[in-house]
């Protein structure tokens, strides 16, 4: 077989950089069997229908991205973290079910891809990677998630949702995220007390979960972007929640929440605060503090014609006591 247009390296004759950007399968696994190492400027072999990897396609260097998307893989060769790739990963649209307890090693200099695959687990080395761009899981179906995820150190966003998550590790809070954090399409009923630590620079998404509750330290979460919490199960809120600071809006319509804590009153919020379709109880403080934000809370036309009488059947009753 003709190999294409090669170049020997000066300082390790193992080592050889393909000029030629464009390589077929055949060629790189005899490249990969000869040699060492073997550098390349980009790989694209997106769309390509391939069922698996060669063995030690760990020994690739990818100086720009590589991009292995809309195949058919099943699976990684153990050799898979050894990678280094200097633009971004992508391995969206596989078959993956799981991966090698070497993908931790990654070195990926760009965003990280695996969404839209069936991967139920991730290896405990999962949490030493250090994302520099995006890091996307959405659409598999992970459960759950090891105790080392709370290491991860992701520059851009990180997508978890659309999964089967029920519940998060404990270090969860220890995560830092450089943008977004998406949460939201899961089957979680709880988050970890060490929530509220999360360092989240974008907009946090737990909308479509089935919370019930949110820990005391939710309170201490600061936020440049939006809050969602739409469409879960709280009836009630933890009495830090007033300590929250958001940068844009917040969203927690279609609860079942009936009561604000005493905190709520002071709450910092940049934009909306989002509090239709709950069933609220009508009461002085929920009166005043709908007051207090006029303009900026959204409850629902019938909601708000309801604290309008209120109002007023409370000021009559004023007057007629004095």
């Amino acid at each position: 077989m003709k190999i294409r247009i090669l170049k020997k390296s000066k300082d390790d004759l193992n080592v050889y950089t393909v000029k030629n950007i464009y390589i077929s399968y055949e060629e790189l696994e005899e490249l990969l069997n000869t040699y060492d190492k073997v550098i390349i400027p980009h790989l694209n072999w997106g769309n390509e229908g391939i069922l698996s990897l060669p063995e030690n396609f760990g020994n690739l260097k990818v100086e720009g991205n590589l991009n292995l998307r809309y195949n058919k893989l099943t699976s990684l060769p153990e050799s898979f973290g050894n990678l280094k790739v200097g633009g971004s990963l992508y391995l969206d649209g596989n078959k993956l079910t799981s991966l090698p307890e070497s993908f931790g090693n990654l070195k990926v200099g760009g965003d990280l891809y695996l969404r839209h695959n069936r991967l139920t687990s991730l290896p405990e080395s999962f949490g030493d990677l250090n994302v520099k761009g995006d890091l996307g899981l959405s659409l598999n179906q992970l459960t759950s998630l090891p105790e080392s995820f709370g290491n991860l150190k992701v520059g851009g966003s990180l997508y978890l949702g659309n999964n089967n998550l029920t519940s998060l590790p404990e270090s969860f809070g220890n995560l830092e995220v450089g943008r977004d954090l998406s949460l939201s399409y899961n089957q979680l009923t709880s988050l970890p007390e060490s929530f509220g630590n999360l360092k989240v620079k974008g907009d946090l998404g737990l909308s479509f979960n089935q919370l019930t509750f949110l820990p005391e330290s939710f309170g201490n979460l600061e936020l440049k972007g939006h809050l969602f919490l739409t469409r879960n199960q709280l009836t009630s809120l933890p009495e830090s929640f007033g300590n929250l600071k958001v940068g844009r809006g917040l969203y927690l319509e279609e609860n079942k929440l009936t009561f604000l804590p005493e905190s709520f009153g002071n709450i910092k919020v940049g934009r909306t605060l989002w509090l239709h379709r709950n069933p609220w109880v009508i009461d002085t403080d929920f009166a005043n503090f709908y007051e207090k934000y006029k303009g900026k809370v959204v409850l629902g036309g019938e909601l708000e014609k309801a604290i309008t009488t209120f109002l007023k059947r409370q000021k009559k009753l004023e007057e007629w006591e004095e």
